[in-house]
């Protein structure tokens, strides 16, 4: 494959030259943040698919014509894993970045792999949401960079990661599909220090890569060098978790499982939109979230417009300290978010603490701002439930997250478990990704 420059007016032409290609394209609207901003998948007239990756940065691009299914994928993100689990192809895989960050521990009880239509648990809402929630729903929704790995920000890209760094349903009644298989495959190293051996030796059919910057990485160029293939998946940059769960499609395309592929999306969709529209109909203010703890001495807030800041919104939360306008997460102060804990009810993403003992022991006034949050939490009703989550339920020894894996593909299941921590009830409900500190 050959990169090239492509501007953006360039790829609106192409959308409007192919439109006579069947299947779906980025929306042409950009106040429809559900769609994906970069990258077009075109059906071509033949047979196949065109798909044309879009640089946010500067609007290059890179182009790869799929004429028959591929076989033999390098990943080096976590999403990619994915993306390739929600419809059964883990067995394309030949070449993974960092293998011994790849989530599989548990991954039985977890129905993530739904060719043909989502199996799993029937979603079970909180009292106050269920009924409009399950009106015309059918099956509310079931179990089941971000994400790129890099270095040692392992499931999650730097700023991403800084973002969110910082269960099943349980029922008698559903049989969860067998762990899928992910075949052989090799550890090729990460782009800073790839091993080119490992990547030619496994004969890849592309290496699906990231970027980070406008510049073209000495990584994608090596490959190129060596007749390799790549294609730049820009997800981890879509601002909206629906945007990014789109990015199945493209292994659709990939894998000739495109419909699979809109299976899944299609279910994921009404899944997720059936929960987000549920909680907007219910009114009430909104619980006044805290998010993560300081990350190498920088204590970091997603802006109005990031994936987990629109997460939060859908789920009836507001982040405390977001700014509008900006592209990037900010950076605050202890300071800054001690007063700010004297308004919140909820602290989440705390980081690496799995006990409010390791929490409270990073910084001497975190005790303080406990004390201020929980007395938030009781007075405006929400009683003894728990005000600090993490999201390392499923998180392997090495540190791998499969909320940055299966979590990208599947994000209806990731606001499941906040619409259940933001709106607490006596439900039996066990989050998948989220856990308390208590």
């Amino acid at each position: 494959m050959r990169s090239f420059r492509l501007n953006i007016a360039f790829l609106a032409a192409l959308g409007t030259i192919l439109s006579s290609c069947a299947g779906r394209q980025i929306s042409d609207n950009p106040a429809d943040v559900n769609e994906p901003s970069y990258i077009q998948i075109l059906e071509r007239a033949g047979g196949g698919w065109t798909v044309v990756s879009v640089s946010p940065f500067d609007g290059s691009g890179d182009t790869l014509t799929v004429d028959e299914p591929l076989d033999r994928l390098v990943v080096m993100s976590t999403s990619h894993i994915g993306f390739l689990d929600a419809i059964g192809r883990l067995d394309v895989i030949s070449g993974v970045s960092g293998a011994d960050y790849v989530y599989s521990g548990d991954m039985s009880s977890t129905p993530l792999r739904p060719p043909g239509g989502l199996r799993g648990v029937p979603l079970r809402l909180p009292e106050s949401l269920r009924s409009e929630a399950q009106e015309g729903s059918g099956e509310a929704g079931p179990d089941g960079e971000t994400t790129a790995t890099l270095g040692t920000l392992r499931g999650g890209t730097g700023a991403e990661r800084s973002e969110a760094s910082g269960g099943a349903e349980r029922s008698e009644a559903v049989e969860p599909p067998e762990p899928a298989s992910m075949g052989n495959f090799v550890d090729v190293g990460y782009d800073a220090a790839p091993d080119y051996e490992r990547i030619v030796s496994v004969k890849p059919d592309v290496v699906l890569t990231y970027s980070v910057s406008a510049a073209k990485s000495p990584f994608v160029t090596k490959l190129e060098q060596l007749g390799i293939k790549t294609l730049t998946v820009n997800e981890h940059l879509e601002r909206h978790p629906l945007a990014r769960a789109s990015y199945v499609r493209l292994f659709g395309a990939l894998t000739g499982d495109m419909a699979a592929a809109d299976s899944v999306l299609d279910a994921v969709k009404a899944s997720y939109t059936a929960l987000a529209d549920s909680i907007a109909r219910s009114g009430g203010e909104p619980r006044k979230v805290l998010l993560n703890i300081p990350y190498n001495d920088q204590w970091f807030v997603p802006s109005k417009e990031s994936y987990l800041t629109a997460m939060i919104h859908d789920a009836g939360g507001e982040v405390l300290g977001s700014e509008d306008g900006r592209a990037t997460s900010s950076v605050m102060s202890v300071e800054k978010a001690y007063t700010l804990a004297k308004d919140a009810d909820c602290w989440l993403n705390v980081g690496w603490c799995s006990t409010l003992s390791q929490l409270t022991g990073v910084n001497p006034i975190f005790g303080e701002m406990l004390r201020d949050i929980r007395s938030n939490a009781s007075a405006r009703g929400f009683g003894d439930a728990s005000v600090v989550w993490n999201d390392n339920r499923r998180v392997n020894p090495k540190g791998g997250n499969d909320i940055w894996q299966s979590g990208v593909a599947r994000p209806d299941l990731v606001l499941r478990d906040l619409a259940a921590i933001l709106h607490p009830t006596d439900d039996n409900y066990s989050t998948l990704y989220y856990k308390p500190l208590d």
